[in-house]
């Protein structure tokens, strides 16, 4: 499949089935070492793709950890994490949270068509936004990472899922 990148589904669930919970703070469904496995998947791969509503709720920074992995990213020329994307209907993520804020490289936000002005509006300098469709389109989105070719950071990316309901 040369048309789209390399994608990895990166999804923690609890031993009894639940991937997120009701709270207003982040689930920890992981230890450690599993972290430091996460950063290694993370290391390996040109951009990370996180819904709006992980990024309102964990408020992440998706950048890689270890130094030396960081290191490693550095000497094959690469920044020193990954392409940060998100994925939105509404536009309407504070661009003053992590995501957009630590570390970046030139995030993406894909958004639906009719929330793109807004989106550019909000974002400003912070993102490129780009029209994923309405509804959005994972083929559109990927279609698109594809286009930005390696020097966008775009042959992988890790999706990392959370459940709102």
């Amino acid at each position: 499949m040369t048309d789209r990148p390399y994608t990895l589904l990166s999804c923690a669930m609890s031993i009894d089935g639940y991937i997120d919970d009701f709270a207003d703070r982040q689930l920890p469904l992981s230890n450690e070492v599993d972290a430091e496995r996460v950063d290694q998947v993370r290391a390996s791969c040109d951009a990370i793709l996180v819904g709006a509503n992980t990024i309102w709720r964990n408020n992440p920074r998706l950048l890689i950890r270890s130094q030396a992995l960081r290191d490693r990213r550095a000497a094959k020329g690469l920044p020193a994490s990954p392409l940060k994307v998100a994925v939105t209907a509404r536009g309407d993520i504070d661009p003053a949270l992590r995501f957009f804020t630590t570390g970046g490289v030139g995030e993406i936000v894909y958004c639906t068509t009719p929330a793109v002005a807004k989106a550019t509006r909000r974002f400003g300098e912070a993102a490129t936004v780009v029209d994923a469709g309405d509804p959005i389109g994972l083929r559109r989105m990927l279609g698109d990472l594809t286009s930005r070719g390696p020097a966008g950071y775009s042959s992988r990316a890790v999706a990392r899922c959370r459940h709102s309901s």
